[in-house]
């Protein structure tokens, strides 16, 4: 890479830091709107309770035992294969992405944990009389994704594309989290569930794991190379795990399961979370040993 071409491309990463702070910071200060929203039908303190295991350890009350440790260790999982990828760097420009991909998914989970697992009765429906829908950590959450998946597809990008190609994949997943940021504080300003929600923060992520296919795809089919074989599986598995987790979401499991606090409680979060743990170990080990750039031949 020629001098000019580092200095562009340092003035490119320096404006789109400026820009999601200056988004983040504005939405941050309007979460206080975000109180406005709630639950249709309104949901009760002692509802949520009713729905979920509530366990009082002095005066604060802590949710779903099972699924915050399940979280926890994913967000430390995260974070862990993240930081193995960017200390094995090896000037691979895939691999230092990556690992900030990881490491973002795991401060992002950590952020879920807090709010849709551990403290969420404390944030949402502690002194009200309704329990609110969102609060700022699962802004948090989503912003933190969203940038999460863009990273991970500028890494496979330069792990199987080149020229022309690369340069295209690599715009688009800064535009997809720049778009994203801005559906985020508009969300947050109107305040809107729909803007705010999974599901729409999925709708953003597809296409990603859909480019990442296709490059994978393209690329092992040239080489037959491990590395592209291993992020195909990955996008492939990342894609069955979401199936996984919205199915047993629409399926009502967790509510037959539970039975109303006479049986065991397993989430459609939890289905989640024990599948991107073994998504995750999946990635460490299938990737950590040959995730490299690619290079043009000589």
């Amino acid at each position: 890479m020629s001098a000019r071409q580092a200095s562009v491309g340092h003035a490119i990463v320096g404006c789109v830091k400026r820009y999601a702070a200056l988004v983040l910071v504005s939405a941050l200060a309007a979460c206080d709107r975000l109180d406005e929203l709630q639950y249709d039908p309104p949901i009760t303190g002692e509802q949520w309770c009713a729905d979920r295991p509530c366990v009082e350890v002095g005066s604060t009350v802590l949710n779903e035992p099972l699924g915050t440790v399940l979280v926890f260790t994913l967000a430390a999982l995260w974070v862990g294969v993240g930081i193995y990828f960017l200390i094995t760097g090896r000037g691979q420009r895939s691999r230092s992405w990556l690992g900030v991909a990881l490491v973002l998914g795991g401060l992002g989970a950590a952020q879920a944990g807090v709010s849709f697992q551990a403290f969420s009765y404390e944030l949402k429906c502690a002194g009200r009389e309704f329990c609110s829908f969102t609060n700022g950590f699962e802004v948090g959450y989503s912003l933190t994704q969203a940038w999460s998946v863009s990273a991970m597809l500028i890494a496979v990008a330069i792990a199987c594309a080149l020229g022309r190609g690369r340069r295209a994949v690599i715009v688009y997943a800064v535009l997809n989290a720049l778009v994203y940021c801005v559906v985020l504080f508009l969300g947050v300003m109107q305040p809107s569930k729909f803007l705010l929600s999974f599901e729409l923060l999925m709708l953003f992520a597809v296409p990603g794991i859909i480019i990442v296919i296709v490059m994978a795809l393209r690329r092992y089919r040239t080489t037959h190379d491990r590395a592209p074989r291993a992020i195909l599986i990955a996008a492939v598995a990342l894609i069955l795990v979401n199936v996984a987790y919205f199915g047993y979401y629409a399926l009502g499991i967790t509510e037959a399961l539970w039975d109303s606090g006479a049986g065991f409680y397993f989430s459609a979060n939890d289905v989640l979370h024990v599948g991107m743990i073994a998504w995750l170990i999946y990635v460490a080990a299938a990737l950590g040993p040959t995730l490299a750039d690619r290079v043009s031949p000589e």
